[in-house]
């Protein structure tokens, strides 16, 4: 008999658990069908059992006795009917959190079998934020295709919050991102690209063409916000609006690179934003970079994964990347990566 747990994050995660936590796991994995979870999402959607059954093809009955069966098997109430149908009580809307995840790695894993059904002969599962999906996969993928027209891969893209929590609960093969303030042990993040914040404005801003543009002359500009909590808003909020008096901005935050470039048609509209992001504008060749000099760094962008489980496939891909001909400075030579993809010959 082996003398250790053959996968030490389950056990830690079971050992950490109440005895009152472990009983429902229990009786979620032993009795929880996955048709109830649909119900669940349906239920919440719909606001009513009717409209719900009628959407998964299912008899009111047989709806409203799934419902019951799973709230006798947690011994909880999960929905609360109110005038106009019914909401989820606090314990549904947390499971119902839940079987949107699990119904959406199904939907994933199932497109990804679908291409292994057709031909592909393996798949991988990226995740990306909007700006490693422009600057770094939007590069390497057709590039890799070209020695693996076989692979099946499915590109998720979200925030790297979100996108990171999948990969520590193995949804993902690795997560191009931002480098982590800080990642569990098991975990290794390999830099790709170097980064910084710029200035876009429209190419009809007074200040387009203009050489070293004084940060100061955007003191009348309206500001078009990034999203809270992304890397770049930091270096917006630190750096440059404290320095402008009475700066004005618009009362919208957006990382939507659609709605980015309607507003910078506004007049005297600028925003920060990453270099990285800039071959997503340029598309329709309204947007330029003002020549003003931004001090705050940006983390590098690169690729997270399991340290001792990626696979075999993404480490190619990730060596592939060092190959590319990038600008001078814009990407990391191969032996400062760091990462396992480049001590495999």
């Amino acid at each position: 008999m082996p003398d250790r747990f053959p996968f030490p994050e389950l056990q830690r995660s079971d050992d950490a658990a109440t005895p009152e936590g472990r009983q429902l796991f229990s009786r979620l994995t032993k009795q929880v069908r996955l048709r109830q979870l649909q119900l669940l999402v349906a239920l919440q959607q719909c606001g009513s059992v009717v409209q719900a059954a009628a959407h998964l093809h299912m008899s009111q009955s047989a709806a409203t006795q799934a419902l019951a069966e799973l709230e006798r098997v947690l011994d909880m109430k999960l929905f609360e009917r109110h005038a106009r149908g019914m909401r989820p009580t606090v314990a549904g809307q947390a499971l119902i959190d839940t079987a949107h995840g699990v119904l959406a790695g199904l939907q994933e894993v199932s497109e990804s079998l679908a291409s292994i059904r057709r031909g592909a002969a393996a798949a991988l599962r990226l995740g990306a934020i909007p700006a490693a999906a422009m600057s770094v996969l939007s590069q390497l993928l057709p590039r890799f295709y070209e020695a693996h027209p076989q692979v099946h891969v499915d590109v998720h893209e979200d925030a790297s919050a979100h996108l990171l929590s999948q990969l520590m609960g193995s949804g993902l093969d690795a997560v191009f991102c931002r480098q982590p303030a800080m990642l569990p042990a098991a975990f290794v993040f390999e830099p790709l690209l170097l980064d910084a914040a710029v200035v876009i404005a429209d190419a009809n801003h007074a200040l387009a063409g203009r050489r070293d543009i004084a940060l100061q002359a955007l003191k009348g500009a309206r500001w078009v916000l990034p999203s809270y909590g992304i890397a770049v808003r930091n270096i917006l909020e630190a750096e440059v609006l404290p320095v402008l008096e009475g700066a004005s901005w618009f009362p919208a935050s957006t990382v939507s690179l659609p709605v980015l470039e309607g507003l910078l048609t506004q007049p005297g509209a600028v925003s920060l934003v990453p270099r990285s992001i800039l071959p997503g504008l340029r598309t329709q060749g309204r947007v330029r970079v003002l020549d003003v000099q931004i001090e705050g760094r940006l983390p590098p962008l690169g690729a997270v994964y399991r340290r001792d489980r990626a696979p075999a496939l993404l480490l190619e891909m990730l060596r592939l990347w060092h190959r590319l001909r990038l600008p001078d400075g814009a990407s990391f030579p191969a032996e400062q990566a760091g990462g396992p993809a480049l001590s495999k010959k």
